[in-house]
């Protein structure tokens, strides 16, 4: 068979799509979609796995979007309350998952759970609370008047109370309302299946990552895995990042209920190979083979043999980080009017990935380890590979480092003695160990938490990943002098306008207290305008910039809005400016708690083609409330002008909280714009 040629301007012709999946094309082409042991156990009816474990870019949300396809009767949730949540007793008393404190947290969840799907029910026809059992007609008020979230912290007020006073009887009666309600749901005659499945994803965007909000989660996956085992209509898969799972592995006592039900999201290089060639070959009409035909089509052989090995180990066989250094390849090869991708736009692509990835990496282990990056900035212009004597010797140099007494020393000083600290490094990915000629690095697994095996005669690779981005030199250090100096300003920590670290720092605590003790009302409006102000100006550098003020009269006072140029290159902002041609950015500040038709009315003049149609309200309110997402329907539905998204006090301090720990998320963001997209949809 004659081998298939294709047009000279094939690469011009490539969409490889967004490597963040909330924004790819996978969400509207499910051709694309590539099929993983993890998937096939997510759309497995019959299968009890219901944890579905990967660090950042491993296909999470995307298996979120394959079952809903598949499934019809899908129920989607984005809890917040694992940052609403305040426990009411201390921590301490909720380790033992056996006592009442944990058993208490674990009930209100599953409760909730049945009674999202109960909801679904009703608001379909399927089920009437005038014919329903005793324990569901009592249970009405939580299934319509909450959402999951409201109706957590109403079930947790109600059973802590009865727990703290000692009222036994009424704990018990709490107890036993989700054993009941199984009971009457597992009872019920159904004409047609109603089993749902609940996708509990990004749990842990807008949570603070305290000890309070682990206890919750775990109580969430206990409940989990004792609803799939107790009914066969409510099966809740939830999908969680690697390292809030090895926090959860750590600390639950009986972790063996739990690890039986874990999947992890494992790729190998033929898939990963696949999931770019389903995409090269996509807008032709004769395609070449996949399975390695495909991918030889687009990028030039190295020495008669394919660069799918180097491009698989230089992205940690990480599914996002694949389609994000192919695509930064083929512009490269676009660029320079190459018909293939060559070595010299691999060496392009890898140097902007490579910086690409070390703030996703010191941004995805912030919740863990608040401002590694700064740590890992320290690398920068060092060697490539360290004997135990010279990591001895960077933690002796960074123990004298003021930024890491300051930033770091919440965790760090746990981490000092070299063994400790190369465990941090090799767990995060940064670091692996040379075995005779190959490198071994952490992989995700149901042993991936286990100690790594070393010993004083061991050298630590850091790998290739961030050699570019840290200006690594291809050295084995042995040590380091007294005389090497540390560099305490690579190119990890960006920081807005002049700021310093302290002075960048301190102005996000001094925005997040103005925040939480501004007066609400006309009083407080210029103080509110303000902190709006440094947040975009503080939290969204990256991709906002030229931050101005927009002034206008309202009633005879002076108002402030706020106006940001968006030239992201990448992300959620890259995305709002295509879909939206916002290349101008309105914010809209409102001291108060209740917005009016007036406050969407003069948002909407803004949304032009000058400006673009997208454009965010800052208010002061605890929610979203469905009469602000019926003015938003109006203004992108009835008046074709564009988009607003609703940001509550809350998702400000969200935004200063992971920011003052080194973590720059676009997610929390992303979240607000999905919610309101299905609420007026």
């Amino acid at each position: 068979m004659a081998k298939i040629q294709l047009p000279k301007d094939a690469l011009q012709r490539v969409k490889l799509g967004q490597a963040f999946a909330e924004y790819d094309i996978i969400r509207s082409d499910h051709e694309l979609f590539v099929t993983t042991p993890a998937t096939l156990s997510a759309l497995n009816p019959d299968s009890s796995n219901c944890f579905f474990i990967g660090r950042r870019g491993a296909g999470k949300t995307a298996i979120t979007f394959e079952v809903e396809r598949r499934f019809p009767r899908t129920i989607n949730i984005v809890p917040q309350i694992f940052d609403l949540l305040r426990l009411p007793l201390e921590q301490q008393l909720f380790l033992d998952t056996r006592q009442r404190p944990f058993k208490s947290l674990m009930h209100s969840m599953e409760r909730a759970l049945i009674d999202e799907v109960i909801k679904i029910w009703v608001m379909e026809g399927r089920l009437s609370f005038d014919k329903a059992p005793d324990t569901i007609r009592r249970e009405r008020g939580l299934i319509e008047d909450c959402d999951f979230d409201q109706r957590i912290l109403n079930l947790t007020e109600e059973i802590f109370d009865a727990y703290t006073k000692d009222n036994d009887k009424l704990w018990l009666r709490q107890i036993s309302r989700s054993k009941n309600l199984l009971a009457e749901i597992n009872q019920i005659s159904f004409s047609s299946p109603m089993s749902y499945i609940i996708l509990i994803d990004r749990l842990d965007e807008s949570w603070d990552g305290s000890g309070s909000a682990i206890i919750c989660l775990m109580a969430l996956m206990h409940a989990t895995v004792r609803l799939i085992a107790s009914t066969p209509h409510v099966k809740p898969y939830v999908f969680i990042r690697e390292n809030i799972y090895d926090r959860i592995r750590s600390l639950d006592n009986e972790f063996a209920r739990l690890e039986t039900s874990v999947v992890f999201l494992d790729w190998s290089s033929e898939k990963l190979t696949e999931l770019v060639e389903r995409r090269l070959v996509k807008p032709f009409t004769t395609k070449p083979k996949l399975g390695g035909e495909a991918w030889n089509c687009f990028f030039e052989e190295e020495d008669s043999k394919t660069s799918v090995p180097s491009v698989m180990s230089l992205c940690q066989h990480r599914p996002r980080d694949v389609l994000m250094l192919t695509s930064y390849a083929i512009d490269s090869a676009i660029n320079h009017g190459n018909q293939k991708v060559r070595d010299a736009d691999m060496d392009v692509a890898s140097k902007r990935y490579s910086t690409s990835r070390l703030k996703d990496l010191g941004d995805e282990y912030a919740e863990n380890y608040p401002n590694i990056s700064l740590i890992l900035e320290y690398f920068f212009g060092l060697g490539n590979e360290y004997t135990l004597v010279a990591i001895e010797d960077f933690i002796q140099k960074l123990l004298v480092t003021e930024s890491i007494n300051k930033y770091c020393n919440g965790w760090f000083y746990d981490y000092t003695t070299p063994f400790r600290f190369v465990e941090v490094l090799y767990g995060i990915g940064f670091l692996g160990i040379r075995r005779k000629r190959t490198v071994e690095y952490k992989e995700s697994g149901k042993d991936s938490n286990a100690k790594p095996s070393f010993d004083n005669s061991s050298t630590f690779y850091i790998h290739p990943t961030y050699h570019e981005a840290l200006n690594l030199q291809p050295l084995l250090l042995k040590d380091l002098r007294d005389e090497t100096q540390l560099k305490n300003e690579g190119i990890l920590e960006e920081l807005p306008d002049t700021f310093n670290l302290d002075d960048y720092k301190g102005a996000l605590q001094d925005t997040l207290d103005n925040l939480r003790t501004l007066p609400k009302g006309p009083s407080g409006a210029a103080g509110f305008e303000e902190i709006v102000g440094n947040i975009i100006k503080l939290c969204f550098f990256r991709s906002l910039t030229n931050v101005q003020p927009h002034e206008r009269s309202h009633d005879g006072a002076s108002i402030r809005d706020w106006i940001a140029s968006n030239r992201a290159p990448d992300g959620f902002w890259e995305v709002i400016r295509n879909k939206y041609g916002s290349t101008q950015v309105v914010w809209e500040c409102k001291n108060y708690e209740d917005l009016s038709a007036s406050d969407f009315h003069q948002i909407n003049y803004y949304l032009n083609d000058t400006f673009g149609r997208f454009g965010i309200i800052a208010f002061r309110g605890e929610e979203v409330k469905n009469t602000y997402y019926r003015h938003i329907s109006n203004i992108i539905n009835r008046n074709k002008s564009g988009l607003v998204v609703l940001l509550t006090q809350k998702d400000l301090e969200v935004f200063l909280r992971q920011a003052i720990k080194g973590a720059f998320k676009e997610s929390h963001l992303q979240d607000r714009y999905d919610q309101t997209i299905r609420q007026i949809s």
